[in-house]
């Protein structure tokens, strides 16, 4: 097995995973907007920290998801019917405060997932396996995360590709009616699960042919310390996490 170097990685998989599970908890039950946005920002730091010529990059690209959240937005706001009065139109309430922090903490989170996966692209599959190899895992369910996290740029790049060519056949999105906008991206959606679909049976055909799955669990025998940075950074989001709770409650 070729023996990878950490010195290109930050970071240690154990450090990203704990900060990765702590921002999801907080994204998803958090029902004030600090905490969520602390978290973001974090996460933005560190992209930042891994490659700070990517990061405006990276943000062009979550923009091209604004339209679908817009969409989601919008439901949240004109039918979630909780909380005060905020916009009313010739005495008919159109917007409450629920709907309208709904609609803000929606998109947090989709930010913070979307920019947490940037951040655990960053580490490699081998580096990642070895983690999990470290903690016991079997190799096949060490291989299935494997794939999962690889097959999410994937996806991203399958969209991507099919967004470039409605644009190539002079087809914008943006000009289409809602009901033709559905449709549309119901038909990609379609061909990108497809193509999902064979990228995971060509990679698991590929393992076979190398001999994955002989044995149920085996021992990698190179070593995967952690740094000064990681042990700064699994501190840091222990006190983020105290200083969250305490706050809260």
């Amino acid at each position: 097995m070729k023996i990878q170097s950490r010195s290109s990685e930050k970071f240690h998989s154990l450090s990203i995973l704990m900060l990765g599970i702590s921002s999801s908890l907080w994204a998803v039950s958090a029902r004030q907007y600090f905490m969520p946005l602390v978290w973001l920002a974090v996460l933005c730091i560190l992209v930042i920290i891994y490659d700070p010529r990517e990061f405006s990059r990276f943000l062009k690209r979550f923009a091209q998801l604004g339209s679908a959240l817009v969409i989601i937005s919008l439901i949240q706001i004109l039918f979630r019917r909780d909380g005060e009065i905020i916009v009313s139109l010739n005495g008919v309430p159109l917007i409450y405060s629920e709907g309208a922090r709904e609609a803000i903490l929606l998109w947090i989170r989709f930010m913070i997932l979307f920019v947490l996966a940037k951040v655990f692209a960053q580490i490699s599959l081998f580096h990642f396996l070895l983690f999990m190899n470290k903690i016991g895992l079997s190799l096949r369910l060490s291989l299935l995360f494997q794939t999962a996290l690889k097959l999410i740029p994937f996806i991203f790049h399958e969209a991507q590709k099919a967004m470039w060519f409605l644009r190539f056949r002079g087809i914008d999105l943006r000009s289409l009616s809602i009901r033709d906008k559905f449709s549309a991206i119901r038909k990609l959606l379609y061909a990108i699960l497809i193509r999902g679909v064979h990228y995971a049976s060509y990679s698991a055909l590929a393992l076979e042919t190398r001999g994955f799955g002989v044995q149920y669990k085996i021992k990698i025998r190179q070593k995967y310390p952690l740094a000064s940075g990681d042990y700064a950074l699994i501190v840091f989001v222990f006190l983020l996490n105290i200083y969250g709770l305490i706050r809260t409650f």
